[in-house]
């Protein structure tokens, strides 16, 4: 069927079924996106209620709204329930787009509830117990810092590689050569001294800036319930709280709103091409970096006592030093029958 699409142009809507269209859209498009199998769930949907209808039978208003009822009995909510729609318009338009059908019906999406942020923003006194208190692992305290550095979302950070880092200029740029930007945005952001003086004092020949004992880092999920533990920090503190809070920070610190903006990686219409080279500018970020910059110190200054278990750490060389001399120790010690 997807085939029949790849080869045809200007076919009427009642000729094609949405089962093809959606088809072709997730074998050509949708499974080479990192939400592919949300894609794929979200069109079972569609499937599940329209069946063998066509793309023609999608023009019906009645059997539309029949379809977000029926969405809302299987449990999904408002904003989901719109996620559905905005998938199946998007494989729509996309065929109409490349010619394939001549016309495709208006699908009536909803209007998106304004949610509430997915991690609550912090205030200094919070993230200095959460640094000092949260945990004494190192990378924790450095996915902190470069995450109020540079307010970057969790993935951007814990996958951030050294080539990405221009210690010299204090620029990072939280998307990779060759990472296509998405509708979440990665900025490429000015930081403060501080954040760069920290990074200066790592090993900078490891496969990404944020190592933990040899190994890169995953989602980290297991280490922000301790550290709400150890700290009795209260709500929905996680990882997401540190880019809200360095939004809710350059606001209250007068960071111009188009900077500020800029900064978290908002889009900016019609700057899409000088955008590549405001980096270059001695101005750039300036005032959103000055500004986290002085938050970053006043998380740092005067140590907290650390109320969680003490965590030694050794290097790889260290732990095999121990790991030989047990082993030593345990030859030369004598059978149990032969002991005194």
């Amino acid at each position: 069927m997807a085939e029949r699409l790849n080869h045809s142009r200007q076919l009427p809507p009642g000729e094609v079924t949405l089962a093809e269209v959606f088809k072709e859209y997730h074998e050509n498009h949708g499974a080479r996106l990192r939400s592919g199998p949300t894609i794929k769930i979200l069109l079972r949907y569609w499937l599940e209620f329209w069946g063998t209808a066509s793309v023609s039978d999608a023009r019906d208003v009645q059997r539309q709204e029949a379809f977000r009822t029926f969405l809302e009995a299987k449990g999904l909510r408002h904003n989901s329930v719109n996620r559905v729609l905005e998938i199946g318009r998007a494989a729509l338009n996309r065929a109409h787009r490349r010619g394939v059908i001549a016309t495709v019906p208006h699908i009536h999406c909803l209007e998106v509830e304004n949610l509430r942020p997915m991690g609550d923003p912090l205030t200094v006194d919070q993230l200095r117990r959460l640094y000092w208190q949260g945990s004494e692992e190192p990378h924790f305290r450095l996915y902190l810092l470069l995450a109020l550095g540079t307010g970057g979302r969790p993935e951007a950070i814990t996958t951030l590689t050294w080539p990405q880092v221009d210690l010299e200029r204090g620029i990072i740029n939280l998307n990779p050569d060759g990472r296509r930007q998405t509708s979440k945005r990665r900025a490429r952001v000015k930081v403060g001294p501080a954040l760069i003086d920290v990074l200066l004092a790592l090993p900078q020949d490891t496969p990404r800036v944020i190592m933990f004992r040899g190994r890169t880092l995953g989602r980290m999920v297991h280490v922000w319930p301790k550290a709400r533990e150890r700290t009795k920090l209260k709500g929905r503190v996680n990882a997401y709280s540190l880019r809200h809070t360095v939004a809710s920070y350059l606001r209250e610190m007068d960071v111009p709103p188009w900077e500020a903006s800029h900064f978290m990686g908002h889009r900016m219409d019609g700057h899409s091409m000088t955008e590549r080279y405001t980096h270059m500018s001695p101005a750039y970020h300036k005032n959103a970096a000055a500004a986290l910059d002085g938050l970053i110190r006043a998380v740092l200054a005067d140590p907290l006592p650390y109320e969680g278990k003490q965590v030694k750490f050794t290097s790889e060389r260290s732990r095999a030093v121990n790991a030989a001399r047990k082993a030593s120790r345990a030859k030369s010690v004598p059978p149990q029958e032969l002991r005194p």
